[in-house]
């Protein structure tokens, strides 16, 4: 696996790519994406759920989304817009709460020819700019672009209440799931331990893992197996930090300990993973 990083100067980065870093191998992104499928047919897993693109289709992702590609044909093409945490905070700063929760819940829209062309040409206008390479107003410009892509959505929704996506758990259910994902995206670093979340949402550990296996089909401590390992490999690659410190940051009680976690769940040593990601 290779987990993406923002680098360099700029916040943001405009590519045709065929993803092939997220072909049959998980990621964790630390940045906000926007993918139109251009050619060919891919099977996008987010966070456990699955969703199918082909030419037209429109995906918006977040920082901390679990990423893999199930199945793509060979000629896959997307065009990817990708922006760090920071500016997609300050584009959706004014954004009511719930549009942006539905915007995430219904991120996916592979018929709407109107959304397509949206893209675009958004797309289209922002390529000018960035093949420029004195234009020195790059993220302003990206930032005034994703605003008016939340304030469209929101406007849609307002104006289209039915095509808001009902979701199919029980709202319960749903609030538990998402209360517990939020605290492991808060508090991965701190604890590996089913207890340890379950404490924290004053409920069971065994009622905890009722609901993440409705939810997704794993236990509580597979996801927060999962949750980590992705990223461990993401601060692996794209921080200045030896194993040992990374092995403190995240609570382990030393590194042989560490290692030992690693290898359990990758096969390879830290040192074999980052290795490998080098050559």
């Amino acid at each position: 696996m290779r987990d993406i990083e923002i680098r360099g100067k700029r916040d943001v980065e405009l590519q045709c790519r065929s993803l092939n870093e997220w072909h049959k191998e998980a990621a964790v992104i630390n940045y906000g994406m926007i993918i139109i499928c251009q050619k060919g047919m891919a099977s996008l897993r987010v966070n456990f759920s699955e969703w199918e693109l082909k030419p037209g289709a429109v995906i918006t992702l977040f920082p901390n989304d679990v990423i893999i590609i199930t199945e793509k044909s060979d000629d896959f093409l997307a065009d990817t817009l990708k922006y760090s945490a920071s500016l997609l905070r300050e584009a959706s700063l004014q954004l009511e709460q719930t549009v942006y929760s539905q915007l995430k819940l219904d991120r996916c829209r592979t018929e709407s020819s109107t959304l397509t062309s949206i893209i675009n040409n958004m797309f289209s206008l922002l390529k000018i700019y960035f093949d420029q390479p004195e234009c020195i107003c790059l993220d302003q410009l990206v930032l005034l672009q994703l605003k008016a892509f939340f304030l469209g959505f929101y406007d849609y929704l307002y104006r289209n209440p039915k095509e808001r996506k009902e979701e199919e758990a029980s709202p319960r259910t749903k609030e538990i799931f998402n209360a517990f994902m939020m605290e492991l995206e808060n508090r991965f670093k701190e604890s590996r331990d089913v207890f340890y979340y379950a404490d924290l949402l004053h409920i069971t550990p065994k009622y905890l893992n009722t609901i993440t296996q409705r939810m997704t089909g794993h236990t509580a401590k597979t996801l927060i197996n999962q949750y980590v390992i992705l990223q461990i490999k993401l601060s692996l690659n794209s921080e200045q930090k030896s194993a040992k410190e990374i092995a403190w940051d995240y609570n382990f009680s030393d590194l042989s300990f560490f290692c030992r976690y690693f290898k359990q769940h990758t096969g390879m040593t830290p040192m074999q993973f980052v290795k490998r990601n080098i050559e």
